[in-house]
């Protein structure tokens, strides 16, 4: 009886692990060439612009950034010899397990002489053929991409006018879409403009350059790592500019945008940030006005006159430092100056201005910041490491949790100046603006 047991087991068992341990081996096999043909066209291709164009992939359940693969792929070109040694290694271990005979391989490796001979003639026909089909599919794409702009810039010509006109995005858009079809056009024509800080786009600038950097987004991974970062990020280097002006601009809560409301940055606590850093940043004349903030703080600044007056503040708190090595400075560049680096209108999540990270001796200089109807909310307005000229703070409200213990509008024993006017400023209970609808 136990015998025939055992045969029945037998005969069951020993097929079952022979096909088993096949399966298994395919699939190690299986695993083993993707994961070193993966490694091995990494390592060699360096696909860094491309997963630059193709992230942050997005799903239901999670997001992958740019910075998380980036450091991979930056490891292997770091040790670039080893990965390749490694992948090819795991491609020949994937096969060579499968190996049974050793006179076959021993056939196939005779063979491979002729095989290697022809091959390049076979390769060359192979990318003529590739070469042809490829270039024939790039030939008719760049005629249908070349209709599509001249359809698209018929589209967008009223926008382009009202916009030479001096008109917001915003008000251009509303104007169009009053009651007619030009709507939709405008919605084409806002989809293929080129982003512009004049035009009221997020992104990171490098004053004076009225387009954003797309090396330093790159490098910042803007919007790569947090897809719905909105951010107007102005970074300062050592060109003089003359004017940096934004106007009537919403930040941080204040408004809602296709039906959702806004929000600040993950990990940022800043609405507005005007940050000199470690070179800190020379300005002639910096005039803050008609501004809503949550709190407004002015710490380590040098002034040679500071007006601060008709501000209503949920809780005041000014000292009045003074200096008397502060001149009253205007900054000049000669032919060498920016000229103007300016926005009206629109929504972001911040505004940041500050140098360049990279920046460790010279300070960035600006001759006028003006920063004048801006409505922010769910975060604080910082000024900080700045020397001034003249510095105005006026008409603005400031404020947010319905308490004057807590002090919403704070300078700081750090800002030092030669002449102060402080005047007519009230502190007044209030809470943050309401958000702004759609």
């Amino acid at each position: 009886m136990s015998k025939k047991i055992w045969k029945t087991f037998k005969d069951f068992a020993v097929p079952f692990l022979k096909g088993f341990g096949s399966t298994t081996l395919k699939i190690l096999t299986l695993l083993s060439v993707c994961i070193g043909s993966l490694g091995l066209a990494i390592t060699l291709i360096n696909p860094v612009n491309l997963w630059w164009t193709i992230s942050p992939i997005e799903t239901r359940y999670f997001v992958i950034g740019y910075s998380l693969v980036i450091e991979y792929l930056e490891f292997v070109q770091a040790y670039y010899w080893y990965s390749i040694g490694l992948s090819a290694s795991l491609i020949v271990f994937g096969y060579s397990i499968h190996i049974r005979s050793i006179k076959a391989l021993y056939e196939g490796i005779k063979a491979s002489p002729r095989a290697l001979l022809y091959s390049p003639i076979t390769i060359y026909r192979e990318l003529v053929e590739f070469r042809d089909w490829l270039f024939e599919k790039i030939e008719y794409l760049n005629g249908e991409s070349a209709k599509w702009r001249r359809f698209f810039s018929v589209l967008k010509s009223p926008y382009s006018l009202l916009r030479s006109f001096g008109l917001s995005p915003q008000l251009a858009i509303a104007v169009l879409g009053i009651g007619t079809a030009s709507g939709a056009a405008v919605g084409v024509a806002e989809v293929i403009q080129e982003r512009s800080f004049a035009n009221g786009d997020a992104g990171i600038y490098l004053a004076p350059q009225n387009l954003p950097s797309e090396e330093l987004e790159r490098e910042l991974a803007w919007r790569k790592d947090n897809p719905s970062d909105n951010t107007l990020r102005v970074i300062l280097n050592e060109t003089p500019v003359e004017t940096l002006s934004i106007e009537s601009v919403n930040l941080g809560t204040s408004f809602a945008s296709n039906g959702q409301p806004s929000a600040l940055p993950t990990g940022t606590t800043e609405a507005i940030l005007i940050d000199g850093n470690a070179t800190r940043i020379e300005v002639g004349k910096l005039t803050f006005s008609r501004n809503s903030c949550k709190t407004l703080s002015l710490t380590d600044i040098n002034a040679n006159k500071v007006t601060i007056k008709d501000n209503q503040a949920d809780g005041l708190s000014i000292y009045q430092s003074a200096t008397s090595t502060q001149p009253n400075l205007r900054v000049s560049g000669g032919n060498y100056m920016a000229d103007l680096l300016e926005t009206k209108g629109g929504t972001y999540d911040r505004l940041w201005i500050a140098p360049l990270d990279s920046m460790t001796s010279s300070k960035t200089r600006v001759n006028t910041i003006l920063l004048d109807n801006i409505v922010s909310s769910g975060g604080t307005c910082d000024l900080k490491k700045l020397d001034i000229g003249e510095l105005i703070i006026q008409f603005n409200r400031i404020g947010g949790d319905l308490s004057l213990t807590t002090k919403a509008f704070s300078v700081s024993s750090t800002v030092r100046s030669a002449n102060w006017d402080v005047a007519g400023n009230i502190e007044v209970l209030m809470g943050e603006v309401e958000r702004q609808p759609d």
